[in-house]
């Protein structure tokens, strides 16, 4: 509904001519595809420090640190790196490294050490930080200053959608995907015991770990960790569409104007 408003607004939110350009479209879709698979390592790393390494909710939250700081690095680097070469060059690298992370992150296991997932979230962080800085300057590029706005929060937009329904998608994966781990694991079992289990990970928090007997809790462990490997494995679903659409972008660069000369998003090419 809110799509067809946009086709009949005088002053729409989205306006579907600018997609008519190919660096704006191309950086628009990958910045969808980005958003919904840096959510989902921004939602399930730290579920899997807490229920699988036994960490608490705020040591699972700091864990993020090396994903944060290397998203932050690495913007500003391809910020740099958009003034020597062109955006589609900046953003193949950055999506090649995600591709990279995401497949590292696949392969995380109960036996994965702390220092491993951290270089794992530092090479996740630093191929999606790119984007941050890198798909923003290629969207409003080409547009004239009363359209550059529109532009920016189309991007800001579409990436945020990207993250909505990335995170719900995957979420309903690694929900079914671990129900029917629990099942296999605990086949025979009586229902009391089933019902015991509660939330899985509630019942993984430091306090209550101490109370499940180890066997069961060698069960639960393996089926959490499953689980978010496995989602992990599918967000090469997005990355590799991200990669895809950052072909398509064309060789536009980020030129600095000459002293005196108004800033200007120059055109290498479209």
């Amino acid at each position: 509904m809110f799509l067809y408003a946009e086709t009949n607004a005088a002053d729409p939110i989205i306006s579907y001519d600018m997609f008519r350009q190919r660096l704006f479209a191309s950086s628009t879709v990958a910045g969808l595809f980005y958003g919904a698979a840096f959510i989902t390592f921004a939602m399930y790393i730290p579920i899997f420090v807490q229920g699988v390494n036994g960490g608490s909710a705020t040591n699972s939250g700091l864990i993020l640190l090396p994903l944060t700081l290397g998203s932050v690095v690495s913007s500003q680097i391809g910020a740099f790196l958009a003034m020597k070469t062109s955006y589609r060059n900046v953003m193949i690298l950055s999506a090649v490294i995600l591709v990279i992370g995401a497949a590292l992150l696949s392969t995380i296991t109960p036996d994965t050490s702390r220092a491993t997932l951290v270089w794992y979230m530092i090479v996740t962080g630093v191929g999606v930080g790119f984007s941050f800085s890198v798909l923003g300057m290629a969207s409003m590029h080409g547009f004239g200053a009363n359209r550059r706005g529109s532009a920016s929060s189309t991007m800001s937009f579409v990436r945020s959608l990207g993250m909505t329904v990335g995170l719900t998608v995957f979420g309903i994966m690694q929900r079914n995907s671990l129900a029917d781990k629990m099942k296999d694991a605990f086949a025979g079992a009586n229902d009391a015991q089933g019902a015991a289990l509660g939330d899985i990970r509630q019942s993984l928090t430091p306090e209550n770990r101490a109370n499940i007997p180890e066997q069961t809790l060698h069960k639960i462990v393996e089926a959490l960790s499953s689980s978010i490997s496995h989602m992990f494995l599918w967000s090469l679903v997005p990355a590799g569409l991200a990669l895809a659409a950052v072909f398509f972008m064309g060789r536009s660069k980020l030129e600095i104007p000459a002293k005196g000369e108004k800033p200007e998003m120059a055109a290498g090419g479209h």
